[in-house]
């Protein structure tokens, strides 16, 4: 009884060993830090293009418009 009992208990801490896998604390060092570096000049590209394209944006449309007044219709007219 007793070696029934030692058997299943190293049965079953080599299967919660098995399970778990080796401890790696994962990538490091310089290609990690090459992908960061590409991501981010990647961002900043594409963050450059949409800011050029919006300010193109409102070249075109002209800033000297009336902003547009949601309540105008409520307000009484000017009185001059």
């Amino acid at each position: 009884m007793k070696k029934l009992v030692t058997s299943a208990a190293i049965v079953i801490a080599a299967l919660a060993v098995a399970a778990l896998g080796p401890a790696s604390a994962g990538p490091k060092g310089d290609k990690e830090n090459a992908l960061q570096k590409t991501q981010d000049e990647q961002d900043k590209r594409e963050n450059k293009d949409v800011d050029k394209a919006y300010n193109e944006m409102m070249k075109r449309t002209g800033t000297a418009a009336k902003p547009y007044d949601p309540w105008g219709s409520v307000r009484p007219a000017d009185k001059k």
